[in-house]
């Protein structure tokens, strides 16, 4: 009732502020209550979500506010002390609201606020970023209709309703935070926002995960090994007995991690999920015995049909790999219209030969194959989009963003990837302008800063190598990146 009655009190603001229906709102705040239900209230004044981490403040995160242009950016607090506020503060029409100033001391019972009417399954919920093969972050609408049927799903199907306590775990720029959240919250279970000092700390997050008595944890599979290695150190007593289903996402799943879960912590669910944020998800597969290879991304989920193609649109026999394309009412209405940007409309075209029907297609440009049993397993991407401790990263948009420095000349930005087919850091080539300094280690460092600089926390773990001559082309004049690895 209190989380209600506090996001009827946002609501009220934001529509007073003119932040009413069909309106971007950002919202940039540290975990806890007050958060959830500023996320409530955007969504009841009709206004859809942005919701961006509480630290960083790196040229990504402008980028991001440019081209999602609020109506306005809700923090928690003076915005004097928010670098990434004082820059949008400074755009024409920016608008800022504290949240502290409308969740304070609740009035005495009176008339409820009111606010406009409440969006339709059509409008927009929220949008989500993530790179961009321009070398700039690509803002992805999804609508009440898709969070809507996911979150219902979601909290059904892993029992997520009156006695569990979830983990609100995810970084809040990645969509799975916001299923989480309204999963939670649809199904009736308790949200329990991690505090940022425990979140990517697994020494602090396995003893919180005790004391907090959770039942659900959403993570990536990078990350569960660092909690597996805390776990498996920690007497019988110290580890997260009540938690009942770890859900996996966002990377390739690789067996040995999950044998060893499953001998950790032997009575808890372990869920492989799968799915671009255009679509918010699309397959899952429940693991119950030993793994060999890589884990199953197993089966579609309800509303979502998953197919395996070859170069023609046609569909590859089983064990043969190809593409994966979905097709879905639930995929996204389409990307933020950025100036200039490029053309996605391919991305959405349904295979060859068929007609428009009223579902949407994605072309995902991730591999896979279907198994002899009919689960599908992930074989990577077309591209070089990676995936690096659950986030999405376009290695051209590091290059991007390393190009801009002015000792660059060019750059070219590889994945290393590890025996269980994950990518573990990066392999950055810089050839800078001139001669560079005497010392490589301090060309190195300022390098390592300026990418800090233009993304903030994302934790980028890279390999710097200074070259002495021009990045190898082949005969089409591209990077040959084959070179540069031998």
């Amino acid at each position: 009732a209190e989380l209600t009655a506090d996001a009827a009190r946002v609501a009220s603001a934001l529509t007073a502020a003119g932040a009413g229906h069909g309106s971007p709102v950002a919202v940039r705040m540290q975990p806890g209550a007050r958060r959830i239900a500023v996320l409530l209230g955007v969504l009841e004044a009709g206004a859809h979500l942005a919701w961006f981490a509480p630290d960083g403040a790196g040229e990504r995160h402008r980028s991001m506010l440019s081209d999602l242009r609020p109506a306005c950016l809700v923090l928690d607090g003076d915005p004097q002390e928010d670098p990434l506020a004082l820059w949008y503060a400074g755009e024409p029409g920016a608008t800022l609201l504290d949240a502290s100033s409308v969740l304070g001391p609740r009035p005495a019972a009176g008339p409820d606020a009111t606010t406009a009417a409440g969006p339709g399954l059509a409008d927009l919920a929220y949008v989500a970023f993530t790179s961009g093969s321009t070398g700039r972050p690509k803002g992805i609408a999804q609508s009440h209709a898709a969070l809507g049927q996911f979150a219902g799903w979601m909290g059904e199907r892993f029992a997520m309703g009156p006695g569990a306590r979830v983990a609100q775990w995810v970084s809040p720029e990645h969509d799975p935070a916001l299923a989480e959240v309204f999963a939670t919250l649809v199904a009736g279970g308790t949200l329990c926002p991690v505090p940022e000092r425990v979140r990517v700390n697994p020494d602090k997050l396995v003893p919180w995960l005790v004391q907090e008595r959770i039942t659900h944890l959403q993570t990536v599979p990078s990350f569960a090994r660092d909690l597996l290695g805390v776990i498996t150190a920690s007497d019988p007593g110290d580890r997260p007995g009540t938690l009942s289903h770890l859900l996996l996402m966002g990377e390739a799943l690789p067996g040995e991690l999950v044998d060893g879960l499953r001998a950790a912590l032997p009575r808890t669910r372990l869920i492989n999920l799968y799915g671009p944020t255009e679509t918010i998800a699309a397959t899952w597969h429940e693991i119950t015995g030993p793994v060999t290879g890589p884990a199953p991304i197993g089966y579609p989920l309800p509303g979502r049909q998953v197919l395996v193609v070859d170069a023609d649109d046609r569909p590859s026999p089983a064990g043969v790999t190809g593409e994966l394309v979905i097709r879905s009412p639930y995929v996204t209405p389409g990307y933020l219209a950025v100036e200039g940007g490029p053309d996605h409309s391919a991305l959405f075209a349904p295979l060859a030969g068929l007609a428009p029907d009223g579902d949407r297609w994605y072309r995902t440009g991730d591999l896979a194959r279907v198994r002899f049993d009919g689960a599908l397993e992930f074989r990577g991407r077309k591209d070089f989009q990676v995936k690096l401790f659950g986030n999405r990263l376009e290695l051209t948009e590091i290059e991007a963003a390393l190009n801009r420095d002015p000792s660059v000349l060019e750059c070219a930005v590889l994945p290393h990837v590890n025996g269980q087919g994950l990518v573990t850091r990066l392999a950055v080539y810089v050839v800078p302008q001139g001669e560079g300094r005497e010392d490589v280690r301090a060309d190195i460092r300022a390098w390592r800063s300026h990418l800090r600089g233009q993304f903030g926390p994302l934790a980028l773990p890279a390999v710097f190598t200074r070259l002495t001559s021009r990045l190898p082309r082949n005969a089409a004049g591209k990077v040959d990146r084959s070179r540069l690895t031998r």
